[in-house]
């Protein structure tokens, strides 16, 4: 005899669970006792006139709002354009400077179609103190950043 035969006949095979009698046989009739009433079919509400356009109502207040967003950037891009035709007066005189139209000239940024980082490369090997940078375009350097340099 193994271990699980010894045990099986010290303990036994009933496990303590019974179902009362006739449970199953009741359990139909009890169940259907214990459920509430079924509800009544909802009533459909009645909806105002205000209720039933209101859905319309707030699309055609979007699309007016996309309309006037679309005209606003519009009339945006035109100003932009405008302005863009003219150049203003101080760029003018920049441009006129000697020491403004040469460096632009040197550089030939216009034409040369370079990347920003190769500008800067190009300005800062240019360029060996910060005296050369002062003396090209009149700048001082302020006297909190000079122990920077």
């Amino acid at each position: 005899m193994g271990k699980e035969d010894k045990l099986l006949n010290s303990v036994g095979r009933q496990h303590g669970m019974k179902v009362p009698e006739r449970y199953f046989d009741e359990f139909a009739a009890n169940m259907m006792a214990r459920l509430p009433e079924y509800p009544e079919k909802p009533v459909v509400p009645v909806l105002s006139r205000w209720q039933r356009i209101k859905p319309y109502v707030y699309m055609a207040a979007m699309f007016a709002g996309i309309w006037c967003m679309m005209k606003m950037f519009h009339i945006a891009s035109q100003n932009a354009q405008s302005s863009m035709d003219a150049v203003p007066e101080p760029v003018v005189l920049a441009m006129q400077e000697p020491a403004g139209r040469e460096y632009i000239e040197y550089m030939d940024i216009e034409e040369s179609g370079d990347s920003d980082f190769e500008i800067e490369t190009l300005v800062s090997e240019s360029y060996t103190s910060i005296n050369d940078f002062e003396k090209d375009f009149g700048y001082e350097i302020s006297p909190e950043y000079q122990n920077m340099i």
